[in-house]
C-alpha cells in the first residue's frame, strides 16, 4: 500500500514537472574573434527590442541560448560590441551559427542532426542575403531584389523584415509610394488573412489602411481646392428643400461661419454623430455659427421624422447620394465634413469633431 502510494506521489510529481515545461527553442553555435566578449539575445518583438538572455563567450567563442518558443514566427538578434546576427525562429527548432564575429553578416546557419530548424535556417539566411543586398547594391536594385521577396512569398516574416528596413536612419519601402504600398498591402493581407490576431498582423494592416486613407484625404482636398479656385463664388451653391418641402440655399449662408454637412440618419452610428454635431451648434450658434446638412437618406420618412426635430438647416434631395451636391464636393464617404468662414472660403475637410471645434473657434473670433 505504501509503495502503491508513493508511486502515485512521483506520478503526480512527473506530471506537474511536464506540464510546467515550456516549448523552447535554441540558437548555439560558434562565433571566432569574440572570445571574452558578451553576447546579448534580443527578441525583436513588436513592442520594441527585449533582452533575452546574454554570456560571456569563452575563447572558442562557443555559446548556447534557450529561450520560450514564438506563438508566432518571430526575429531574434545576436549583439555583441555594436555588430549583430538576425535569426528567425518559427517554434522550437535549434539554429547553429558558425562563423567570425567580425563579418557576421557571412555566418552559416546550419540545422543540427536530429534537430528541427530548416525552415528557420532558410529565413535566416535571406535575411541575411538582405542585409548584405541593402549594404552593398545601390538602393534601387536593393528594392528591386527586396520587391521579389515580399511578393514571392508574403507572409513570411522575411518579408516582413524587408518591409521595414532601414538605410541611414530612413525606411527603405515608402507605404506613400505606389509602387512600394503594393508590398505593404500584399504583406497586409497575406498576414491578416493567415494570422489575424497576430500583433505584427494588425500593425502593418492598420499601418496599410491608414496611409491609404490619408492619400485619399489628400486627393479630396486637393479636389476641392481645385474646384474652390475655379469657382466665382468661392463655394459651390446648393439648393434642395428641407423637411418642409421649403427649398434652403447654402448661398444664404455666405457672410458666417457655417458648418456643410453630408451624412445620412440611416448610417452607422448615426444617433451618436447627430448628437456631436447637436452639442456643437448648441456650443457656438449663439456666437455665429450654422449648420446645413445634406441627407443622402432615401427614405424619406425616415430623415423628416429626424429632421423636424433638429434647429439647423437640413435638406434633400431624391436622388440620394445621387444628387450633384454630393459629387460638386466630391463626397466619397459618410459622414463628410467641411468648414467655411465669412468670406465663403473653405478652412477644412474634417474626420474628427476636435480639429473643427478648433477651427470654429478661431473663425468666429475673426
Amino acid at each position: 500500500m505504501r509503495h502503491s502510494l508513493l508511486y502515485t506521489c512521483l506520478l503526480l510529481s512527473a506530471l506537474l514537472v511536464s506540464c510546467g515545461k515550456q516549448p523552447s527553442f535554441m540558437i548555439e553555435g560558434s562565433l571566432t574573434d569574440a572570445g571574452g566578449k558578451t553576447m546579448y539575445l534580443d527578441e525583436l518583438a513588436i513592442s520594441g527590442t527585449i533582452v533575452a538572455d546574454s554570456v560571456v563567450l569563452p575563447a572558442d567563442g562557443g555559446f548556447l541560448f534557450r529561450h520560450h518558443a514564438p506563438e508566432y514566427s518571430e526575429l531574434y538578434r545576436l549583439r555583441c560590441d555594436g555588430r549583430n546576427i538576425i535569426v528567425a525562429i518559427d517554434s522550437t527548432e535549434t539554429v547553429v551559427v558558425l562563423g567570425s564575429w567580425a563579418d557576421p553578416l557571412n555566418v552559416d546557419f546550419v540545422c543540427k542532426q536530429g534537430h528541427a530548424g530548416i525552415a528557420a535556417i532558410k529565413k535566416s539566411d535571406a535575411i541575411a542575403r538582405l542585409r548584405r543586398s541593402l549594404l552593398n547594391s545601390p538602393l534601387e536594385q536593393h528594392k528591386l531584389y527586396a520587391r521579389q521577396l515580399i511578393i514571392s512569398d508574403p507572409r513570411s516574416i522575411v518579408a516582413y523584415y524587408a518591409l521595414f528596413q532601414q538605410k541611414a536612419g530612413q525606411f527603405v519601402f515608402d507605404l506613400y509610394n505606389k509602387a512600394d504600398r503594393a508590398c505593404f498591402s500584399a504583406v497586409a493581407t497575406a498576414w491578416n488573412a493567415f494570422m489575424p490576431d497576430n500583433p505584427r498582423s494588425k500593425a502593418v494592416y492598420k499601418l496599410t489602411l491608414d496611409a491609404i486613407k490619408q492619400e485619399r484625404n489628400e486627393a479630396s482636398r486637393l479636389n476641392m481646392q481645385q474646384f474652390i479656385a475655379n469657382s466665382e463664388n468661392a463655394f459651390l451653391n446648393i439648393s434642395l428643400p428641407d423637411e418642409n418641402g421649403c427649398i434652403r440655399d447654402l448661398e444664404s449662408l455666405r457672410g458666417k461661419v457655417f458648418v456643410l454637412d453630408f451624412s445620412a440618419v440611416g448610417m452607422e452610428k448615426a444617433s451618436a454623430y447627430i448628437f456631436e454635431l447637436r452639442e456643437l451648434y448648441n456650443a457656438y450658434h449663439d456666437r455665429g455659427l450654422e449648420i446645413y446638412s445634406v441627407s443622402a437618406d432615401n427614405n424619406r420618412l425616415l430623415w423628416e421624422d429626424t429632421a423636424h426635430n433638429l434647429p439647423w438647416i437640413t435638406v434633400r434631395g431624391e436622388k440620394g447620394v445621387l444628387e450633384e451636391a454630393f459629387a460638386q464636393y466630391n463626397v466619397q464617404h459618410l459622414p463628410t465634413v467641411f468648414l467655411f468662414d465669412r468670406h465663403g472660403e473653405i478652412v477644412g475637410r474634417y474626420a474628427d469633431f476636435d480639429s473643427l471645434k478648433k477651427d470654429i473657434e478661431q473663425k468666429l473670433k475673426q
